[in-house]
């Protein structure tokens, strides 16, 4: 089965992008997954992925922008995950990455120059690359809303973070096992985050998702209140004729003032009722109106009385 994370990336990689906001994804590719290396092309730039989806999405976007000599690999882990590793080594080094920003001597700069992410679109494309690169999201059938990128360098994740919350996303970032994790945990905010990077039928789908078990979850804590409810009804009302059936038994009911009497009799003749429902049949016996907090003290008298008695018989 198709993890949601490979959906949403394989539906960002199918969409078209204005050479800016190419230029922008590849900035964020090749910063969090790409190494500089020399051979005999000079120095080359490889990037990697285990999506060959993405992989193919790099050599279109690098061909149509700077058409460099492309060397495409195929390496197959060994441990753990079979999954292939797509490596895409590239020519002209250091044009392009003199040109995204990211040149810094031999090596990278921690963040691209800040041209790149100049235009809203850019940064809604960076965005898109940094999922890309190492992007995942919980399906929103499952029991925690969470998405993240991860990212070595701590500069970067702050640069990420600050791109996100540029539209009011609210992202977070910590630290895990020397990675640095920017998250999203709303689930608003996860869908938000799936429609500005371009994965408009994942962000229906999983809105739709959301929804339909946001409106579940809430109708089951309304059948749990429900149910508390009724428990608490139950009990108040067996404890309720414990003490009438006291009473009853020790002194009889006449102990009790004319109201109150009336009132256990009500009790004792319908067991199962809420307070509310009480009161409606008392009126309807004796044609007269009680309150539920007047039920309330009708019933701490009698528990008061049962109490006495009881202490008498010990």
């Amino acid at each position: 089965m198709i993890s949601f994370s490979r959906t949403v990336k394989e539906e960002i990689v199918f969409n078209e992008f204005e050479p800016c906001c190419g230029k922008a994804i590849l900035a964020a590719l090749i910063k969090i997954n790409g190494t500089l290396s020399l051979s005999n092309l000079g120095l080359t730039i490889d990037i990697r992925t285990e999506n060959a989806k993405i992989a193919s999405k790099i050599h279109k976007l690098l061909k149509e922008i700077y058409n460099p000599q492309i060397e495409f690999k195929v390496l197959r882990k060994m441990k753990l995950k079979k999954n292939n590793i797509y490596v895409v080594k590239v020519s002209k080094a250091k044009e392009i990455l003199d040109d995204l920003g990211l040149y810094a001597g031999f090596g990278l700069t921690d963040v691209p120059q800040g041209s790149i992410t100049s235009k809203q679109c850019c940064k809604r494309a960076f965005l898109a690359g940094a999922f890309l690169a190492t992007g995942s999201v919980n399906h929103p059938s499952t029991a925690n809303y969470h998405l993240e990128i991860s990212v070595t360098n701590e500069e970067l994740a702050m640069f990420i973070q600050y791109l996100m919350n540029q539209f009011e996303l609210n992202a977070k970032v910590i630290t895990r096992r020397s990675r640095h994790i920017i998250y999203l945990k709303s689930a608003e905010k996860i869908g938000d985050f799936l429609g500005l990077v371009g994965a408009s039928s994942s962000y229906m789908s999983y809105e739709s998702i959301r929804i339909d078990r946001d409106f579940i979850n809430n109708i089951n804590r309304l059948e749990n209140c429900e149910i508390a409810n009724e428990m608490k009804t139950m009990n108040a009302a067996n404890q309720q004729i414990q003490d009438i059936q006291t009473i009853e038994e020790m002194m009889g009911l006449a102990l009790l003032d004319e109201k109150t009497r009336q009132i256990a009799e009500v009790r004792l003749e319908n067991p199962d009722v809420s307070l509310n429902e009480l009161a409606s049949l008392y009126e309807e016996k004796t044609g007269l109106k009680i309150s539920k907090s007047g039920l309330h003290h009708r019933f701490k008298k009698i528990s008061e009385e049962a109490a006495k008695l009881r202490a008498i018989h010990t």
